[in-house]
């Protein structure tokens, strides 16, 4: 018999292996670019909104409202039993095809949601244990934002298998911009209070979620095959701990400053995070290109394509990343008041972008892994990662205070980037150089060390700072002609 969850993969994007190659980098920097402006929206929130709101909140306030942000990501992905993570995947590969897919967002959705109501209503017994902060409604508001999180984040799976990017990037836009601009009018109107904020936020992700739903339904019917929701429950749950160790290699740094050094410590490592991590947010970004490329290139030809196009990411986000290290000083000047110090958060932003470049290589493996339909070992190998990392910065934050905690992000990647190469061995057929991705990395851990390390004050030390970066521009163009011409 003929597993109904085996169908033929579609055909090579060329007649061979170098065109495949080639074509698989255009494919992905190409399409990758309109999925970018999607992660623009929270890049924009934060550039527009959030220095507003650490201003008008102010440290211990902001403290609340980065530990919520971190609940509803962590909800988001733990509800939403990694449906996110195989919607995609079955639409491309699967048997039932697109409107499978559609199924799949609207009873994922639904369970979801069900699921992170009672979370909501339970709150007061686990809140303040897990969180380390008391319950209040505005962590209440996080965890229902984190439903319409979850519902959006599975029809943008969804809209990744039609190759849709302009309702991807407005679902985006929605959640992450038009939130945040809500909760801050509700600041300046009603108050000071994180709940305000929240609130906002809550209502721009709902919207989101909603706004997803219909997107989904539009030019078709949900319509699975027997065995579909349990298939993707078997690519899916093992993903969830995945996940939320990849958020958390983030999110979790921000709970351990909170912590042992204070919630308002929590709400500056927030901001060196936020900007550090600029570069891995475009590089996701990229990834809803990315990821459908290497499914939908024949086995043959996957290993080649998958080696060019890691190598080009891998380039692009070391200038992405070299940049922010040394534009760091007069970003987090903007995005955060004095009181909050944010000279002394240079340092911590240039270790942080050391994780974006390093996060390539973790996600070039992981496609292979969800590819084979065989990710249970994601389920240890991701949380076992973010484990070394937290462990270290735990101490760290106890010899070394916030700048060290945020050495956590780069261990954590690098750990990741070593378990997915290792399972990748195990469990798929398709094999790649991955020694393609020295030249880039190194040269991009150089470059941000170069961010943490050079002074930033006095004509000369922002004049090398300002060079260095129109340099690394002009670089990145160069890059990206090279993509488009070759």
């Amino acid at each position: 018999m003929t597993d109904p969850h085996t169908g033929p993969l579609p055909a090579a994007a060329g007649p061979d292996g170098a065109s495949s190659a080639a074509g698989a980098s255009k494919d992905v920097l190409g399409r990758g670019s309109l999925y970018t402006i999607a992660s623009a929206a929270p890049i924009l929130a934060a550039v527009l909104v959030t220095p507003f709101v650490t201003r008008l909140l102010g440290d211990a306030e902001y403290g609340v409202v980065a530990v919520a942000l971190q609940v509803v990501q962590v909800g988001a992905m733990v509800g939403g039993l990694g449906m996110a993570a195989a919607i995609t995947r079955h639409g491309i590969m699967e048997r039932s095809g697109a409107d499978g897919a559609r199924a799949l967002v609207l009873r994922g959705s639904a369970i979801s949601s069900v699921l992170l109501v009672v979370a909501m209503l339970a709150g007061p017994l686990w809140g303040e244990p897990v969180l380390g902060t008391p319950w209040r409604a505005g962590l209440a508001f996080a965890v229902i934002a984190a439903a319409g999180f979850g519902t959006m984040l599975n029809a943008q799976s969804f809209l990744r298998v039609l190759d849709r990017p302009a309702p991807f990037v407005a679902l985006s836009t929605l959640a992450t911009l038009g939130g945040p601009a809500i909760g801050l009018l509700l600041v300046l109107f009603r108050g000071t209070d994180a709940n305000d904020y929240l609130f906002g936020l809550m209502v721009g992700y709902l919207l989101a979620g909603i706004g997803g739903i219909a997107l989904s339904l539009r030019g078709g019917r949900p319509r699975g095959e027997p065995g579909d929701f349990a298939h993707a429950l078997k690519v899916g749950l093992p993903a969830v701990p995945h996940l939320v160790a990849l958020f958390l290699a983030q999110g979790a740094l921000v709970l351990v400053a909170a912590r042992y050094l204070g919630i308002a410590e929590g709400g500056r490592l927030q901001i060196a995070l936020l900007v550090g991590g600029a570069p891995a947010m475009i590089t996701a970004a990229l990834n809803n290109a990315w990821a459908p490329v290497v499914y939908r290139t024949a086995p043959e030809h996957r290993g080649a394509a998958l080696e060019r196009t890691a190598q080009d990411i891998a380039a692009v986000t070391a200038v992405l990343a070299g940049g922010v290290a040394l534009l760091s000083p007069w970003v987090l000047q903007v995005l955060a008041p004095a009181s909050f110090g944010p000279s002394e958060l240079v340092v911590a932003v240039g270790i942080t972008t050391v994780g974006s470049v390093i996060s390539v290589a973790y996600l070039a493996n992981v496609h292979l892994v969800f590819a084979s339909s065989r990710s249970t070992g994601l389920a240890f190998a991701s949380p076992a990662s973010l484990a070394v990392g937290v462990l270290i910065s735990l101490v760290l934050a106890q010899v070394g205070g916030l700048t060290a905690v945020a050495a956590g992000f780069p261990i954590t990647y690098l750990c990741l980037a070593v378990g997915t190469a290792l399972l990748r061995r195990r469990v798929s057929p398709t094999s790649w150089r991955e020694a393609v991705l020295t030249g880039p990395v190194l040269g991009g851990m150089a470059i941000c060390g170069l961010g943490a390390a050079l002074p930033f004050t006095g004509a000369l030390w922002i004049t090398v700072r300002l060079v260095l970066a129109v340099a690394l521009g002009g670089l990145l163009l160069v890059l990206v002609r090279r993509v488009f011409t070759r």
